[in-house]
């Protein structure tokens, strides 16, 4: 197995980080603070003064949010990040497939009404050996306790990159709110207006790490995405991480978890930045990986063991953690049942 390289990477995504900083400049802002995108305020955010990333709807909203936004005012910061993510793409195209796979849009005629899923995102080590590191305890005590270390990774510097933990369809009718309902509708007429009718119009609700809703995206799936993911449900997918050692590019059903894996994937063998999805990670993001070992009650948490479990790059360090707990109390690690519909 070999990892992709710089040259294949540039390949698959020739999308400079111009392009990139130039599309994320025209996404539409949101409140860091209550999440409402601007357009559907009365008047034009406000950035904060220092770091002219975090925008806020108000002084109440920016005086709330202040304990999470000082460890990070100056850097990149979530917010920015996400913009990033949305501004790629490339990287929109699995995203699009979750909706189609999730929502059974292959077939079906354009919806009449939103189409809402919940995307969760968390900072993560870039280096797979940090991550195991945070989330085995080395470095602040061992494993062997059945608990793992609470203080692993502490005083320590990550570089961090940003990951998908989990893609959510919310199935639920009550979850739909007027304010889905308005973005959707702009969306809708904004994509009838540039001939794209055929396009279906879904929502995104971004959460970060902090288990806080961080922005409400609006994409378009054309019909050629749609025949796509067709394709991929008949034949599969080629991973982009691995190859088989005769030479045969190995492929992977096509799911919403193998869609994350894939997009995940592309981002970890980004070591340029050239996506601009790298930034220094914070105490919070550290937290909810040692939380994910120790104590994994909260939903980030909760979505990260999930996924530790079961993403092949992570299987190592998951084997050990299962190893040392059955060694210290006889019985296997659970992973609590979320209910986010």
């Amino acid at each position: 197995m070999q990892p992709l390289d710089d040259e294949a990477l540039s390949m698959a995504f020739p999308w400079s980080s111009k392009t990139i900083r130039s599309r994320r400049k025209a996404l539409t802002t949101f409140c860091c603070g209550c999440g409402q995108r601007e357009d559907t305020l009365d008047q034009p955010l406000r950035y904060c003064s220092k770091c002219q990333v975090a925008s806020y709807c108000s002084k109440e909203c920016q005086k709330s949010d202040w304990p999470e936004h000082k460890p990070i005012c100056g850097t990149a910061g979530i917010p920015k990040l996400i913009k990033s993510l949305m501004a790629n793409p490339d990287l929109l195209v699995p995203l699009g497939g979750c909706f189609i796979l999730a929502f059974d849009l292959i077939d079906r005629a354009r919806c009449s009404e939103p189409l809402v899923a919940r995307l969760d995102v968390a900072l993560e080590p870039s280096d797979i050996f940090n991550c195991a590191e945070i989330f085995l305890g080395l470095g602040g005590g061992t494993l062997a306790s059945g608990s793992g270390s609470k203080k692993a990774g502490k005083g320590k510097n990550y570089n961090g990159m940003l990951q998908v933990n989990a893609f959510t369809p919310i199935t639920n009718p009550k979850r739909i709110t007027d304010s889905h309902r308005v973005v959707w509708q702009r969306e809708r007429a904004k994509a009838d207006a540039a001939g794209s009718r055929a396009n279906e119009v879904v929502l995104l609700d971004i959460f970060h790490a902090d288990g806080q809703m961080s922005m409400t995206v609006p994409m378009q799936l054309s019909p050629g995405l749609k025949d796509l993911v067709a394709e991929w449900k008949a034949d599969g997918f080629a991973k982009p991480t691995d190859v088989d050692p005769t030479g045969k590019t190995t492929r992977d059903p096509c799911t919403i978890q193998t869609s994350i894996q894939i997009l995940n994937a592309y981002i970890r063998a980004d070591r340029k930045n050239k996506m601009l999805l790298r930034a220094q990670m914070r105490p919070a993001d550290l937290q909810v990986i040692r939380d994910a070992a120790t104590d994994p009650k909260t939903t980030p948490a909760i979505m990260l063991l999930t996924k530790i479990s079961r993403e092949p790059i992570y299987q190592p360090m998951y084997q050990v953690f299962v190893e040392a707990r059955m060694a210290a109390t006889g019985v296997a690690p659970s992973i609590p049942v979320l209910n986010l519909l």
